[in-house]
């Protein structure tokens, strides 16, 4: 009988049951030096590199520019915003400017407006007390005592009026200013038209039933129509007459005579056609009613358009005169005379009107200027 003996187990072919000596030693059988396989992996660890740094570089130099092209147009903006900003704070100045300047010359005209009908009361009253004269020492002293509050100290209490060969006495009945003329920032000239009533005493002869004379007093009225010049000055507290009242003749209507200049006068009598069929055309447009928009074509320029918007009603066109501006060429001056129609009334009247025209290369003409006939005046 064979002896009882552990068998023995065959060797495993298990990797993990290697022992690990032996597993030890395959590795570093592994990691044997090969040359090869070094100078290849620095290679690639030198390209990967070179790759990083290059993306790393452009990343960088991206991110300059963005934030360089970001600040830029920051700063753009924000000087667009400034100039903007001054742009407006001048307009805004300028406007002011100008709207206190406009203030200012509205102000000064209503102050001139306020100050002439100021000095033309004045002077009315003045002139109210001045020609009311009556005789008898009580009617010389109300007059005087009237007068003060409107002469300057160191005039005449009467002002000028004397009361020892009074004939009669004189009544204040109306006055119109003519002109104010200032002579200075204080001092005006007035100019008044005075109309008064003259009383006085006169005697008159007649016969009584016995065929005697006798004579009778009665007081006989005349009007009397006087100018004055009255010199007044303006001060803080009001105003005061600091000169007497002196007497004028003012000027006479003058008669002139006028004729027109015909110089230069055009004899073409197609043009003279064309001119006159032209102005036919724009007085029907001038005078119609709720046609004024329309008048605007016939002008160069349509903010010198003009109309009367049936005010008148059109009748004819007469004596069209035209003259030829040799300094121009294409330019004339027309002259002419128009019927019109009152609507209401059906009143006709005449009226002279003077064009500057031109044509506009195609046979047709435009209006420069429309204004009333230039005269030769001798």
């Amino acid at each position: 009988m064979k002896k009882w003996q552990r068998k023995k187990k065959p060797a495993s072919t298990d990797p993990s049951q290697v022992p690990k000596e032996k597993r030890k030693e395959k590795v570093a059988s592994s990691k044997k030096y090969m040359p090869n396989l070094l100078k290849r992996d620095e290679k690639e660890k030198q390209q990967e590199q070179r790759i990083i740094k290059r993306a790393t570089m452009k990343r960088s130099t991206a991110a300059i520019i963005g934030r360089a092209v970001m600040v830029l147009s920051l700063v753009i903006i924000a000087l667009g915003v400034f100039s903007a900003f001054r742009h407006n704070l001048a307009i805004s100045d300028l406007e002011d400017k100008v709207s206190a300047q406009q203030q200012g010359t509205s102000e000064e005209k209503s102050q001139n407006n306020q100050n002439i009908k100021a000095v033309e009361y004045f002077t009315t009253q003045f002139m109210r007390q001045y020609t009311s004269i009556e005789p008898g020492e009580d009617k010389q002293k109300a007059r005087e005592d009237a007068l003060q509050s409107f002469l300057a100290t160191g005039l005449d209490k009467d002002a000028g009026i004397d009361y020892a060969n009074l004939p009669g006495s004189q009544r204040y009945d109306s006055s119109d200013v003519v002109s104010i003329k200032q002579k200075d920032a204080h001092i005006s000239d007035v100019s008044i038209k005075v109309q008064v009533t003259a009383t006085k005493e006169v005697e008159k002869k007649s016969k009584d039933k016995d065929g005697k004379e006798k004579v009778e007093k009665t007081k006989e009225e005349k009007p009397a129509t006087v100018y004055y010049l009255v010199r007044v000055y303006e001060g803080k507290n009001g105003y005061s007459v600091i000169d007497l009242p002196q007497p004028y003749m003012p000027k006479e209507n003058q008669r002139v005579t006028i004729s027109e200049n015909e110089q230069n006068k055009n004899t073409d009598s197609v043009l003279n056609h064309e001119v006159q069929s032209f102005l036919e055309s724009f007085f029907k447009t001038y005078t119609a009613k709720d046609r004024s928009d329309e008048t605007k074509f016939f002008f160069k320029d349509s903010k010198k358009a003009q109309s009367l918007n049936g005010l008148m009603n059109y009748k004819s066109l007469n004596k069209v005169s035209v003259y030829e501006e040799k300094s121009s060429k294409g330019r004339y001056i027309v002259r002419c005379s128009v019927k019109l129609e009152q609507p209401t009334t059906g009143i006709q009247s005449n009226h002279s009107y003077e064009f500057n025209v031109q044509t506009d290369g195609q046979d047709k003409f435009e209006i420069l200027n429309m204004k009333p006939v230039s005269y030769d005046i001798q």
